[in-house]
Protein backbone atom coordinates (compact mmCIF):
# COMPACT_ATOMS: atom_id res chain seq x y z
CA UNK A 1 0.00 0.00 0.00
CA UNK A 2 2.74 2.34 0.47
CA UNK A 3 4.27 1.90 -2.16
CA UNK A 4 1.64 2.79 -4.45
CA UNK A 5 1.00 5.70 -2.09
CA UNK A 6 4.22 6.89 -2.96
CA UNK A 7 4.62 5.49 -6.73
CA UNK A 8 3.64 9.16 -8.07
CA UNK A 9 5.51 11.15 -5.83
CA UNK A 10 9.01 9.28 -5.77
CA UNK A 11 8.84 9.45 -10.13
CA UNK A 12 8.14 12.97 -9.70
CA UNK A 13 11.15 13.58 -7.46
CA UNK A 14 13.29 11.04 -9.45
CA UNK A 15 12.86 12.93 -12.66
CA UNK A 16 13.64 16.30 -10.82
CA UNK A 17 16.71 14.87 -9.55
CA UNK A 18 17.51 13.17 -13.23
CA UNK A 19 19.89 10.68 -14.51
CA UNK A 20 23.27 12.39 -12.75
CA UNK A 21 25.29 12.43 -15.97
CA UNK A 22 27.91 15.06 -14.81
CA UNK A 23 29.67 16.18 -12.11
CA UNK A 24 27.57 19.18 -11.76
CA UNK A 25 24.31 17.02 -11.89
CA UNK A 26 25.86 15.50 -8.58
CA UNK A 27 26.46 18.43 -7.03
CA UNK A 28 22.86 19.27 -7.23
CA UNK A 29 21.59 16.20 -6.06
CA UNK A 30 24.08 15.90 -2.90
CA UNK A 31 23.22 19.66 -1.84
CA UNK A 32 19.18 19.05 -2.41
CA UNK A 33 19.71 15.39 -0.43
CA UNK A 34 21.85 17.10 1.92
CA UNK A 35 18.89 19.73 3.24
CA UNK A 36 16.62 17.20 2.86
CA UNK A 37 17.73 14.73 5.14
CA UNK A 38 19.17 16.37 7.78
CA UNK A 39 15.79 17.97 7.73
CA UNK A 40 14.13 15.03 7.55
CA UNK A 41 16.47 12.90 10.39
CA UNK A 42 16.08 15.82 12.68
CA UNK A 43 12.00 15.35 12.59
CA UNK A 44 12.19 11.19 13.36
CA UNK A 45 15.26 12.17 15.87
CA UNK A 46 12.64 14.14 17.42
CA UNK A 47 10.13 11.46 17.27
CA UNK A 48 8.74 9.24 20.05
CA UNK A 49 9.93 5.39 18.88
CA UNK A 50 7.40 2.72 20.44
CA UNK A 51 8.84 -0.34 22.30
CA UNK A 52 7.56 -2.61 19.65
CA UNK A 53 9.91 -0.95 16.96
CA UNK A 54 12.36 -3.25 18.95
CA UNK A 55 15.07 -0.24 19.73
CA UNK A 56 15.23 -0.46 15.88
CA UNK A 57 16.03 2.91 14.16
CA UNK A 58 17.01 4.13 10.30
CA UNK A 59 19.99 4.78 9.15
CA UNK A 60 21.32 8.35 9.89
CA UNK A 61 23.15 10.04 7.14
CA UNK A 62 23.47 13.19 8.64
CA UNK A 63 27.23 13.27 9.89
CA UNK A 64 28.64 11.21 6.33
CA UNK A 65 25.99 14.37 4.38
CA UNK A 66 27.80 16.98 6.29
CA UNK A 67 31.29 15.36 5.58
CA UNK A 68 30.82 15.13 1.91
CA UNK A 69 29.55 18.53 1.71
CA UNK A 70 32.80 19.88 3.15
CA UNK A 71 34.95 18.05 0.75
CA UNK A 72 32.99 18.87 -2.21
CA UNK A 73 33.01 22.82 -1.13
CA UNK A 74 29.52 22.84 -0.98
CA UNK A 75 27.39 25.31 1.02
CA UNK A 76 24.60 23.35 2.73
CA UNK A 77 21.12 24.25 1.98
CA UNK A 78 18.86 24.75 5.14
CA UNK A 79 15.20 24.10 4.60
CA UNK A 80 12.21 24.73 6.40
CA UNK A 81 11.96 22.21 9.60
CA UNK A 82 9.60 19.51 9.01
CA UNK A 83 7.65 18.70 12.10
CA UNK A 84 8.25 15.45 13.56
CA UNK A 85 5.39 12.69 13.44
CA UNK A 86 2.93 13.09 15.95
CA UNK A 87 1.51 9.50 15.76
CA UNK A 88 3.01 5.75 14.96
CA UNK A 89 1.44 5.38 11.78
CA UNK A 90 2.42 9.13 10.65
CA UNK A 91 6.41 7.68 12.02
CA UNK A 92 5.90 4.16 10.44
CA UNK A 93 5.17 5.96 7.04
CA UNK A 94 8.25 8.77 7.32
CA UNK A 95 10.42 6.00 7.86
CA UNK A 96 8.82 4.14 5.23
CA UNK A 97 10.54 6.90 2.85
CA UNK A 98 14.06 7.63 4.28
CA UNK A 99 15.02 3.92 4.96
CA UNK A 100 13.36 2.68 1.74
CA UNK A 101 15.76 5.20 -0.26
CA UNK A 102 18.64 3.27 0.51
CA UNK A 103 17.13 1.05 -2.43
CA UNK A 104 17.57 4.21 -4.65
CA UNK A 105 20.91 4.75 -3.30
CA UNK A 106 22.49 1.67 -4.58
CA UNK A 107 22.19 3.22 -8.02
CA UNK A 108 22.97 6.08 -7.11
CA UNK A 109 25.97 5.24 -5.46
CA UNK A 110 26.95 3.64 -8.71
CA UNK A 111 26.22 6.36 -10.78
CA UNK A 112 28.46 9.09 -8.50
CA UNK A 113 31.37 6.45 -8.33
CA UNK A 114 31.62 6.60 -12.41
CA UNK A 115 32.04 10.78 -12.20
CA UNK A 116 34.45 10.24 -9.36
CA UNK A 117 32.47 10.85 -6.37
CA UNK A 118 32.95 7.56 -3.80
CA UNK A 119 33.49 6.95 -0.07
CA UNK A 120 36.41 8.77 0.16
CA UNK A 121 35.38 11.50 -2.14
CA UNK A 122 32.10 13.10 -1.95
CA UNK A 123 29.74 10.07 -1.49
CA UNK A 124 30.51 8.74 1.86
CA UNK A 125 26.69 9.38 2.94
CA UNK A 126 25.73 6.91 -0.38
CA UNK A 127 28.30 4.31 1.68
CA UNK A 128 25.88 5.09 4.64
CA UNK A 129 22.88 4.67 3.19
CA UNK A 130 23.77 1.63 1.33
CA UNK A 131 26.31 -0.07 4.27
CA UNK A 132 23.37 -1.89 6.36
CA UNK A 133 20.88 -3.36 3.65
CA UNK A 134 19.60 -5.74 6.45
CA UNK A 135 17.52 -2.27 8.22
CA UNK A 136 15.19 -2.28 5.26
CA UNK A 137 14.20 -6.15 5.61
CA UNK A 138 14.10 -5.30 9.29
CA UNK A 139 11.95 -2.09 9.16
CA UNK A 140 9.60 -4.07 6.61
CA UNK A 141 9.33 -6.93 8.98
CA UNK A 142 8.18 -4.50 12.13
CA UNK A 143 5.93 -2.42 9.65
CA UNK A 144 4.25 -5.81 8.55
CA UNK A 145 3.57 -6.83 12.36
CA UNK A 146 2.81 -2.96 13.25
CA UNK A 147 0.20 -3.47 16.45
CA UNK A 148 -0.70 -0.15 15.37
CA UNK A 149 -1.09 1.01 11.57
CA UNK A 150 -3.83 3.87 10.01
CA UNK A 151 -2.77 3.23 6.16
CA UNK A 152 -3.66 6.32 5.05
CA UNK A 153 -1.88 8.31 7.61
CA UNK A 154 0.99 6.53 6.86
CA UNK A 155 0.84 7.10 3.60
CA UNK A 156 0.46 10.73 3.55
CA UNK A 157 3.41 10.72 6.00
CA UNK A 158 5.28 9.17 3.48
CA UNK A 159 3.81 11.30 0.47
CA UNK A 160 4.33 14.06 2.40
CA UNK A 161 7.96 13.56 2.87
CA UNK A 162 8.79 12.78 -0.93
CA UNK A 163 7.14 16.07 -1.45
CA UNK A 164 9.83 17.96 1.08
CA UNK A 165 12.40 15.88 -0.91
CA UNK A 166 11.40 17.53 -4.04
CA UNK A 167 10.86 21.11 -2.52
CA UNK A 168 14.67 20.31 -1.91
CA UNK A 169 15.72 20.13 -5.34
CA UNK A 170 13.91 22.87 -6.15
CA UNK A 171 15.65 24.93 -3.24
CA UNK A 172 18.88 23.92 -4.91
CA UNK A 173 18.06 25.28 -8.26
CA UNK A 174 16.67 28.64 -7.02
CA UNK A 175 20.11 28.39 -4.73
CA UNK A 176 21.77 28.10 -8.48
CA UNK A 177 25.56 26.86 -7.66
CA UNK A 178 27.17 27.81 -4.72
CA UNK A 179 30.49 26.56 -2.72
CA UNK A 180 32.06 27.48 0.75
CA UNK A 181 33.53 31.12 0.01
Amino acid sequence: MLRSRVHRAHEELDTLIGALETSRDYRRYLRGMAAFRLAAESATDAAFFPSWLKGWRPVSTRVALEKDLATLKLAPLFMSAIAPPDTESALLGMLYTLEGSALGARLIAKRAALLGFTEAHGASHLAVQTGTPGNWRAFLDLLEDAPVFEAEEAGRAASSLFGFAYNAMILVDRAGDEVHG
